[in-house]
């Protein structure tokens, strides 16, 4: 009896558990790009639809000009401190949208 408990709570626990999943992380949203042309780490953005900024590498927007519309797949980083309200993050796609 105590046994088919015990294997019931294990059953019980391994279900319940979920594995992380970092398909889950990546998140999907259309945006303008913004490139203000200056040199400071903020001078590349991409101003969201949710309104949310992200905060880019150049090297994601080399190929954009400041106003291009896009559709970008990407996963948050954290809060960018130096550029608030804007969000660090990772590129993991990004195409033009007309």
């Amino acid at each position: 009896m105590t046994r088919k408990i015990l294997i019931g709570l294990a059953l019980v626990f391994a279900l319940s558990c979920s594995k992380d999943n970092d398909d889950d992380s990546i998140r999907q949203e259309k945006g303008n790009v913004w490139l203000s042309g200056g040199l400071a780490y903020c001078a590349e953005q991409i101003h969201l639809d949710n309104g949310d900024t992200l905060v880019v590498n150049i090297e994601d927007v080399i190929s954009f000009t400041s106003g291009d519309r896009v559709r970008v797949k990407y996963k948050e980083l954290g809060i960018n401190e130096s550029c608030i309200p804007g969000i660090d993050c990772e590129i993991v796609d990004i195409e033009k949208i007309e």
